[in-house]
């Protein structure tokens, strides 16, 4: 893989696709442009499609991203792609970093994964690719189950043998040991760690030796490899994991088999040839964010709170006795009050992947996503709604006052609707 290179790219960039041969191509390519894909790369790209709908599209002057961020592998390069966190539409070197920093940290935030390197760099600064990190991560994962021991179970053998052993087969007898009376044919179950919860990750971690590209994560790829030195190679592939039974036994395994299904569906040799549609690990970044504030507001709520993810479902209105137009809050928060009592409302949060700017009119907010809070507070009775937007920080205003619209009730006796725009750290 020495001659692997890496394509880092923003969500909703335009990358350029270039073709061999032309005098302008071959100068950008021979610069060391990294920013660019061949035609056949772009072609498999855009196959991707069939599995992520309206991940991209073909535009003038290349391929355009949509809001889909994480990492896919097209043979003869990897396309990184980073949430867009800043108000430019270019980064530079530190801006992808922080970058790529936001998005592991909602990744760990949202349980999506458990991403351990967090934990000993700065956030702020992950310089190695996803790839990179996602390969670490899983060899972390494993060393630690390595390191409890191996989970074993028993496994079914058929075996010619000296003495007894289990239940003697005595029509396989007849076929293989005719010649053979000092063998007797049995067969016996053998509890041991050659099982195929060991063989999923004993093939992720063959697939994933070819893509290591830091010497300390290949000495770390080593270290683990001895330690499955007992499991027998297995060819494997992202289904045959999905398929492995679960139970309260393998639990601690979770972790571990999430990484070997996620990266042996992105690096398997039989499907990174270019064959088939490029494998990817994408992560649609609406539902990401939207995950990571309900986590944040899981955290805060204290003791009487209740937190909710999409929901409860209402409708807006009826039709012939039927719910029409529902509504599905990204978060709601309840205050449980008595046992005995109904919850109350306290807050409706909808959570947007999009960039706030104080300069422009209403902060660029959408009006349709004010509309759909004011019907929010209309529905579920409730004053107080949220619009909730990545920090502010990220774009140098870290101390600017957030706007509070206020929608006035034409009814006195009735509260105002207040529909405040909050912001939250990405790390």
């Amino acid at each position: 893989m020495d001659g692997l290179r890496t394509v880092t790219v923003l969500e909703h960039e335009v990358i350029s696709v270039v073709e061999a041969g032309d005098a302008l191509n071959d100068v950008a390519i021979a610069s060391g442009a990294s920013t660019w894909l061949s035609a056949a790369e772009a072609k498999q790209l855009l196959r991707l499609n069939s599995l992520r709908r309206g991940f991209c599209q073909t535009v003038s002057g290349g391929v355009k991203l949509s809001q889909y961020c994480g990492i896919v592998c097209l043979g003869t390069c990897v396309l990184e792609v980073l949430p867009k966190v800043g108000m430019a539409d270019t980064q530079g070197y530190a801006e992808l970093e922080r970058s790529r920093g936001a998005l592991l940290t909602m990744l760990h935030s949202a349980r999506e994964i458990a991403i351990t390197k967090l934990a000993l760099v700065p956030q702020q600064a992950v310089r190695a690719p996803l790839l990179d990190v996602f390969i670490e991560t899983f060899l972390n994962c494993a060393l630690e189950q390595a390191r409890r021991g191996l989970l074993s179970r028993y496994v079914p053998h058929t075996d010619d043998l000296p003495v007894m052993k289990g239940r003697f087969h005595a029509h396989g007898h007849a076929r293989h040991n005719t010649g053979r009376p000092h063998l007797l044919r049995c067969e016996y179950d053998d509890f041991t760690a050659d099982n195929a919860y060991n063989h999923a990750i004993r093939a992720t971690l063959d697939a994933c030796l070819g893509w290591i590209t830091q010497a300390s994560t290949r000495r770390l790829w080593f270290e683990i490899r001895a330690r499955f030195a007992s499991v027998s190679p297995v060819r494997m592939s992202a289904a045959d994991v999905l398929r492995l039974p679960r139970d309260r036994t393998t639990h601690r395994y979770e972790p571990v088999l999430t990484w070997c299904e996620w990266l042996l569906a992105v690096v398997s040799p039989a499907m990174s040839a270019g064959a088939t549609n490029a494998p990817g690990l994408l992560f649609d970044m609406n539902k990401l964010f939207e995950a990571h504030v309900c986590r944040l507001e899981e955290r805060a709520a204290g003791d009487g709170y209740i937190v909710l993810r999409q929901g409860p479902a209402l409708g807006l209105a009826t039709s012939g006795g039927e719910a029409a137009f529902m509504l599905r809050p990204d978060v709601s928060i309840w205050h449980s009050g008595q046992v005995a009592s109904a919850p109350d409302i306290v807050r409706v949060v909808d959570a947007k992947w999009k960039r706030l700017d104080p300069r422009g009119p209403n902060w660029l907010i959408d009006q349709g996503d004010v509309y759909q809070m004011v019907a929010y507070a209309l529905r579920y009775n409730c004053q107080r709604v949220e619009l909730v937007y990545p920090a502010l920080s990220l774009y140098g205003d870290e101390n600017i006052a957030l706007p509070v619209f206020v929608v006035a009730n034409p009814r006195p006796e009735k509260e105002s609707i207040q529909i405040r725009i909050r912001t939250v750290p990405l790390w």
